[in-house]
């Protein structure tokens, strides 16, 4: 089933989506085409329909994503082991059953410190990671000690695999911003010789890499051409519902300092301050005690898109 989402009012389109799920059988998908990056829904699905999707996105161009979501079987196991987990991950959606399991037996779960780089730029990091729960962000350092928020890496999204396929370092230093991520780490040579083996998984990586180049390429292009207001806009953007109005914001938002916001928007902190008050008087959101707790997702597109 595919259903463009672009053509339905932004408040309809997750009880419709839910609806359309729900009516798919085990091992058929539902295939979606959006204009943003779909955080909010793929939030939802995970507070309501855990365990029972797999999650695939592509950023195909500016402005166009594909989703597909997988209906899979439940299981009923109450405590599901690793290979069972990574089953349910995109970057292993099309690797086979002996990929699953030999990755499986060399897997490491780790859980980050907050704010603790769990890989450093510029390092020779021997490893390919996946997120497993929780969000990792990608972050470089200028020589003049600035701090750049690449691209973020969500649960099911992999990490380190565009210097693992090349054999070069870290590209950029890997941090938890905030409690309760979890990621599991595989060897690099594991995963070298599990992709040799298995063309679906080496594809897969291979689709990984070119994402993250899309995401950098497009956070790029928005610090050279647009306003700081519209960069912050742009990054507080995944964190609002897609409700009509001022709605209460998604998980993540109330623990992102307005550093970390600034790293996002290519930014230093004092102007992100400037640019939150800008959005506050323009009615985009809302803040308590220095936190941005409600968002208007339909003035802050505007907004980004300026």
């Amino acid at each position: 089933m595919i259903i463009d989402v672009r053509t339905i009012p932004t408040w309809q389109r997750h009880p419709r989506i839910f609806a359309a799920f729900d009516a798919l059988a085990e091992g058929d998908e539902l295939e979606l085409r959006t204009d943003h990056e779909p955080r909010p829904l793929r939030v939802q699905f995970g507070e309501q329909r855990g365990g029972q999707y797999l999650w695939i996105q592509r950023m195909l161009g500016n402005g166009d994503w594909l989703v597909q979501i997988r209906r899979i079987s439940t299981g009923g196991a109450a405590e599901r082991c690793i290979e069972d987990e990574l089953a349910r991950l995109a970057v292993f959606a099309d690797a086979d059953e002996a990929t699953l399991h030999r990755l499986a037996t060399v897997a490491a779960v780790r859980l980050p410190r907050e704010r603790h780089a769990l890989v450093e730029q510029g390092a020779a990091w021997p490893h390919l990671g996946v997120v497993l729960a929780g969000t990792l962000q990608a972050l470089v350092t200028t020589p003049l000690g600035r701090e750049q928020a690449l691209y973020d890496i969500v649960a099911g999204e992999p990490f380190g695999h565009t210097w693992l396929l090349d054999g070069g370092v870290a590209i950029a230093r890997f941090v938890a911003p905030s409690k309760g991520v979890r990621v599991a780490l595989f060897p690099a040579d594991a995963v070298r010789a599990a992709a040799g083996r298995d063309p679906g998984f080496a594809r897969t990586l291979a689709v990984a890499s070119a994402q993250t180049a899309r995401s950098i390429a497009e956070r790029f292009t928005a610090h050279l051409s647009q306003p700081t207001v519209s960069r912050v806009a742009a990054a507080l953007l995944p964190y609002a519902a897609p409700e009509a109005g001022l709605t209460p914001a998604l998980a993540g938002l109330r623990g992102l300092s307005q550093s970390q916001l600034a790293a996002s928007a290519g930014t230093v902190k004092e102007v992100v301050n400037r640019a939150l008050a800008e959005l506050e008087r323009e009615r985009a959101i809302v803040r308590a005690e220095g936190h941005v707790v409600r968002l208007d997702r339909s003035l802050l597109t505007e907004i980004a898109n300026r």
